[in-house]
């Protein structure tokens, strides 16, 4: 459905801010938020605290 289609997107997005950032080990930093989503948020900047 649409979900599924929004994490892409936001997976996507997620790469690319990696990649403008300078991460070198995306897959192990894409491993880590997916243990903790909120963390990925942070990093987008989509989510404060």
């Amino acid at each position: 459905g649409v979900g599924a289609q929004v994490l892409a997107a936001l997976r996507a997005f997620l790469v690319s801010m990696l990649h403008r950032q300078g991460v070198r080990e995306k897959k192990a930093a894409l491993e880590a938020f997916s243990f903790n989503p909120l963390s990925a948020l942070r990093f987008l900047r989509l989510y404060a605290v």
